[in-house]
């Protein structure tokens, strides 16, 4: 089966990283994977290199029609049958191309938490009814998709997914780098510097922390973005220039993660399923996370690896954290649970499978 993956921007986030495992794998399930992308970026280079057939188009709401036309004419030309749109403007452009194509069938993921306004309700309304399936990668997706307008019987919970680790990897190099003592209490945060991400919430909970703790710690936030000299003022205000430390965009975030004790996520909305918390859990690292789209899924839900606290509960979420410092069972514990809870329920294989599976059903979309 020929499957093509739409995006607009072929960057470097979690729906990118969502993109970039399901080619790597449909190859295996003899499937061809094919991509196409308007903005290029770290993923289209990825891709390129690794040898899928690329198609860059414009994908702004003027040009909707004629990159549906685009898009059957590619479909056409190398038999793809699925597209497998990632966005919603992504998604009506993919069934917009079904007019020129019909027996093009359309998988569309929504990768937001991120309630619409009336126009988006009544696009959502329209299209989504098309779609061969609506995948959300967290039970709050799927709410917010039927808030959104979206067919209830369209849409699977299909969960993000990570290779799993047989056990914690460990290193030293990020404490070395920073020329942090051993008594120095790692935490990691890795966020894009945007508004929905919350990073000033989180200085404003790291200097609750250090109020109320003897111990040192530091906080590395690894990622760049709009607000990142905000931030920067932000902490130099609290006096945390030796507990919170901005890396900038690293691609090193295996070994961040490797040298870290403890992982926050301080989101105020729009978090999905986070790839970012996925691959802390995959190191072994107990959570303190706000309670927004996923995260309660991925730290408290089933298996308890993490605390979930309210956003904007700063002395919540600084109890938290201090609680994971001082009590050394409790952090072994979550520790321990991580890496099992990735294990049983967000296998990268078993997303792969159920995603690919969508494309296989039989299932016919409702004609225009």
């Amino acid at each position: 089966m020929k499957v093509l993956y739409l995006v607009n921007y072929a960057g470097k986030a979690g729906i990118e990283k969502y993109v970039q495992n399901l080619t790597r794998l449909l190859p295996a399930s003899d499937g061809t994977p094919y991509f196409a992308y308007a903005i290029p970026g770290e993923l289209s280079e990825k891709l390129a290199a690794a040898g899928v057939p690329s198609l860059r188009l414009s994908l702004e709401w003027k040009n909707a029609l004629s990159a549906a036309r685009t898009l059957a004419a590619y479909c056409r030309e190398h038999g793809i049958e699925v597209i497998h749109a990632q966005c919603p403007r992504e998604n009506v452009i993919a069934l917009l191309a079904r007019r020129h194509l019909p027996g093009l069938r359309v998988v569309y993921t929504e990768h937001f938490t991120r309630r619409c306004g009336a126009l988006w309700r009544m696009l959502y309304r329209h299209f989504t009814p098309k779609n061969h399936c609506v995948i959300a990668v967290c039970q709050e997706s799927r709410d917010v998709l039927i808030a959104n307008g979206c067919r209830p019987d369209k849409i699977r919970v299909i969960y993000n997914g990570i290779a799993p680790r047989a056990e914690r990897p460990r290193s030293d190099a990020l404490r070395r780098e920073l020329g942090l003592g051993e008594d120095v209490f790692l935490i990691a945060c890795l966020a894009r510097f945007d508004p929905e991400k919350g990073l000033d919430f989180l200085v404003d909970a790291l200097a609750a922390l250090k109020a109320r703790t003897d111990r040192p710690f530091c906080c590395c936030v690894a990622g760049d973005g709009v607000l990142m000299d905000d931030i920067r003022a932000r902490i130099a205000q609290a006096h945390l220039e030796a507990e919170m430390r901005l890396l900038g965009y690293r691609t090193d975030a295996e070994a961040i993660l490797a040298g870290a004790q403890m992982y926050v996520c301080s989101s105020r909305c729009n978090e999905a399923l986070s790839f970012a918390i996925l691959e802390a859990m995959n190191s072994a690292l107990p959570l303190v996370v706000t309670d927004v789209g996923g995260n309660r899924d991925l730290a408290e839900t089933g298996t308890v690896c993490g605390t979930v606290v309210p956003f904007g509960d700063t002395a919540g979420f600084a109890g938290a954290m201090a609680e994971l410092m001082e009590n050394d069972a409790l952090r072994q514990s979550y520790s321990d649970a991580a890496l099992r809870k990735v294990a049983q329920r967000f296998d990268l294989n078993k997303l792969a499978l159920d995603v690919f599976e969508t494309y296989q059903e039989t299932e016919k979309c409702e004609h225009d």
